[in-house]
């Protein structure tokens, strides 16, 4: 069984000088909300990716940023979340596409971690890996939805 973004998005708010909160609008954790609706997966998680991944925000235009960190720390918690969420709804044999995105962007979020991003002011240059990585979490937040979606439809 893969392991969930929660190990790595600790590392992550460890890295974080700042420190994030966890908690949705309501101030509740994210993602404490009853979990193994089989079928409604993607109407719950849809806003809530899209809370985090709020396309007005430009906070990612240097990715070593502390700002940047931090939202895709909240990316990397909310796909932790989901991906508990998904394999209690039935894992792989229901949601294989969603698998296989949560995969990519766990990937990303380790990525980031290891290329230590955060802080690099080097982290945008040509060259650097760590403008994919971002690029792949905020990429994964805005595409999981639609692998949700297309599952539950097939």
């Amino acid at each position: 069984m893969r392991r969930t973004t929660t190990a790595t998005a600790a590392v992550l708010v460890v890295l974080l000088t700042g420190g994030c909160s966890n908690t949705g609008g309501d101030g509740k954790p994210a993602g404490s909300s009853p979990s193994g609706t089989t079928g409604g997966l993607s109407a719950k998680w849809a806003p809530k990716l899209a809370a985090v991944t709020d396309g007005k925000k430009t906070v990612c235009n240097q990715v070593g940023d502390q700002g940047c960190a931090e939202h895709l720390t909240d990316i990397a918690l909310a796909v932790g979340d989901l991906e508990r969420d998904v394999n209690d709804a039935g894992g792989s044999s229901r949601y294989p596409r969603t698998l296989a995105e949560l995969g990519r962007v766990n990937d990303a979020v380790d990525a980031y971690t290891e290329h230590e991003c955060l802080g690099d002011e080097n982290a945008g240059i040509a060259g650097s890996p760590c403008p994919d990585d971002a690029q792949t979490i905020l990429t994964g937040g805005k595409t999981l939805p639609l692998a949700l979606k297309a599952d539950e439809g097939a």
